[in-house]
């Protein structure tokens, strides 16, 4: 099977008028959640090594890197608002391996703002780029299993879609784009923990915004390299599950994913989020009380215990990755704010009241349980109470709050915003910023949503 060719024919043949409605609001949806993310991730500590390093490398002023104040070449900008994108763990994502926006919305709205392409050109931008490296990672789950990090193994192929698309390249091009991207493509799960791992979405960003100047400047490379022998699939994704070449063309489009993402509301690991539901819902249910808890247990399989491995985080790193801190922090709380970022910062990692709270909290890696990221799987959560009693609760994914069958509502979405965009934006620029995203589809420019996400007040 042709598949590489197969793919470009799919990014260059489809478009803004194959999108229903409500996928173009899914669309416009995720943009939202990732210009409020980009703003406020814009203030931690790994955007602010990646905005110092655009500036110590200058380059033509061109794009804006959202909530830094500066202007920077495409490529920087890529970088840096991708890293900002991830930078709290506040990502969209989709159940599936490859399935995070956060690598094709920064990379539409820098490569819009360069080429001042109007607000269609990024929400098809964004949800061909998507559809692309969510399909191939469905394809190839193995990697995830191998321990690969889909942010850049995929996300460099749909950043390279993304841009080019949007960049109006051939298929020849295209196939050359996604063989560059390739050549750039790597990540590794054992980075979560450190700021590499947050990087890995803007190092994603730079590399398909790379590889879609390259090809379209001319740059060759083997125009079938996803599928075959040494091919992509062959050499990533051959361990643990199988992939299947077969499964990616007839998906592509069928429906397109970008209705199927999740928008979070914790600033932690997704792999986190079910048995923290679980536990608001039984608090809540059963108006349990911090001093009235003896214990709480959760029981996850062991692709999670390996990737929530900090028992003990020691910074906010450490704490995105941490099922005993998530939980500590939620049943110390109660109530949970959106979105939910304080426990998950350098502060919170060392607070002595979720240090406190984090002895309440085991974490049972059931072995037995097979499978992987792709096969069905659960977090059950059991509440302990000093008198006795004890309540369970297992959620699901339909189940999660924030995806596709229990969206948030539209206030949720402009209260997260606003949160998330609070001191750099002033209320009337917040509200402003909003109208032009809500009507991106007639916006014949994003230069003025650019410029105010950009400079802010």
């Amino acid at each position: 099977m042709e598949l590489t060719c197969e793919v470009a024919k799919f990014v260059v043949g489809k478009g803004y008028g194959d999108f229903s409605k409500e996928e173009i609001q899914a669309a416009k949806n995720l943009i939202l959640d990732a210009i409020g993310g980009m703003i406020g991730g814009a203030r931690e500590r790994v955007t602010a090594i990646t905005i110092q390093f655009s500036r110590e490398t200058g380059g033509t002023a061109e794009c804006g890197i959202l909530g830094g104040k500066i202007q920077t070449s495409l490529l920087n900008a890529a970088l840096a608002n991708g890293t900002s994108c991830h930078s709290q763990e506040l990502e969209a994502i989709g159940l599936y391996t490859g399935s995070n926006p956060m690598t094709n919305i920064p990379v539409a709205l820098s490569v819009a703002e360069k080429l001042n392409l109007p607000g269609k050109s990024v929400i098809e931008g964004m949800v061909m780029g998507l559809e692309v490296q969510t399909k191939l990672g469905m394809g190839g789950p193995g990697s995830f299993d191998r321990g690969f990090s889909s942010i850049p193994l995929y996300g460099s192929m749909g950043a390279a879609a993304t841009a080019g698309k949007m960049m109006q390249m051939s298929i020849e091009q295209l196939q050359n784009a996604f063989g560059i991207a390739i050549a750039q493509s790597s990540g590794q799960q054992r980075q979560q923990g450190s700021m590499t791992h947050l990087l890995e979405a803007g190092i994603a960003c730079r590399n398909g915004v790379t590889a879609a100047m390259l090809a379209k400047g001319g740059m060759t490379a083997d125009p079938s390299l996803i599928e075959g022998e040494r091919g992509f699939y062959d050499l990533f994704c051959s361990g643990g599950r199988s992939y299947n070449l077969d499964s990616v063309i007839p998906g592509l489009g069928n429906p397109f994913c970008v209705s199927g993402v999740f928008i979070k509301k914790y600033g932690c690991c997704f792999f986190n989020h079910r048995a923290m539901d679980a536990l608001v819902q039984l608090i809540e249910a059963n108006k349990i009380r911090f001093e009235d808890v003896a214990s709480v247990e959760a029981e996850i399989p062991p692709f999670v215990a390996n990737m929530l491995r900090f028992p003990e985080p020691r910074n906010g790193e450490d704490a995105k990755f941490s099922l005993h801190q998530s939980l500590g922090s939620i049943l110390l709380d109660g109530k949970v704010d959106l979105p939910y970022l304080r426990p998950f910062t350098d502060a919170g990692a060392v607070d002595p009241k979720y240090q406190a709270a984090r002895k309440k909290i085991k974490v049972i890696e059931r072995k037995d349980w097979g499978g992987g990221r792709s096969a069905p799987w659960s977090t059950p959560v059991t509440v302990y109470l000093k008198d006795g009693r004890k309540f369970s609760k297992s959620v699901n994914a339909d189940d999660l709050k924030g995806g596709p069958k229990n969206p948030l509502r539209r206030e949720e979405l402009v209260a997260r915003y606003r949160a998330m965009t609070e001191g750099f934006l002033s209320s009337s620029s917040i509200t402003h910023s909003l109208d032009l995203i809500s009507n991106l589809e007639n916006q014949s420019s994003i230069s003025d949503l650019m410029r105010l996400a950009t400079f802010g007040k």
